[in-house]
């Protein structure tokens, strides 16, 4: 019930429950900038204009299988189903994120168009588990991750996680918000592990902007800034 719920949340790890920037950038990435929004439109011109990105942007992962490390809010597995996508399994080492997942699919923006029928299954899977005992999905085709690197331990796992999804033919998508303690760690693991020469690009996507709780966003904290900041993906 409520009360279970609050008290869970409490005693947990509230970061899944937060949306943090780069899940934006990402998901934005991942339909192409196509702009799809929930927005009423004010005319039937508006109407047409907003069912054409719908329809576009619902046909770009056609057919591709997406594996979300960390799902947080979920925000891009939504948008993975919106595109279109065959397989969706959204993974966090927290049950509560993953059931706030499923009620946002089933009674949040339902009014969007998706030419995908799957349902996003959901997995508890901890990252920083030992890949050969705990080993990602098979069969999957792009594996992402948002803003999850909060320190060097989960930049490091991150890290083999992507030599593990690159050893079986995934491609990588991995966002990351600017000054997060793991980024370092997680190019220098890559490199100990035979992986070299990546960087990260400037995608569209923003810092948070305005007050945010300390249990959050602490001092210093590279999420939020008094003037927005553009992300790196």
């Amino acid at each position: 019930d409520e009360q279970v719920l609050q008290q869970s949340l409490r005693a947990g790890d509230p970061y899944g429950a937060v949306l943090w920037p780069a899940a934006s950038a990402i998901s934005n990435y991942l339909l192409n900038t196509y702009n799809v929004t929930s927005d009423i439109p004010e005319n039937e011109q508006q109407q047409q204009q907003q069912q054409q990105q719908q329809q576009r942007s619902s046909s770009l992962l056609k057919g591709l299988r997406i594996l979300e490390l960390g799902t947080g809010t979920g925000l891009v597995s939504l948008a993975a189903k919106l595109g279109g996508a065959s397989q969706i399994i959204a993974t966090d080492y927290e049950t509560i994120p993953l059931a706030l997942l499923n009620y946002a699919e089933q009674h949040l923006n339902t009014n969007q168009d998706s030419s995908s029928t799957t349902s996003i299954e959901t997995r508890i899977l901890d990252l920083c588990d030992d890949p050969t005992k705990s080993p990602l999905p098979p069969n999957i085709d792009i594996v992402i991750a948002a803003d999850i690197m909060y320190e060097p331990q989960t930049g490091r796992a991150v890290a083999r996680r992507t030599v593990e999804a690159l050893k079986n033919g995934c491609r990588v998508l991995i966002g990351d918000s600017p000054g997060r303690a793991g980024r370092p760690a997680f190019l220098e693991e890559l490199e100990r592990l035979g992986v070299g020469g990546d960087r990260f690009f400037p995608a569209i996507g923003k810092t948070c902007s305005g007050p945010r709780h300390d249990l959050i966003c602490g001092p210093g904290s590279g999420s939020v800034s008094d003037v927005p900041k553009d992300l790196e993906v």
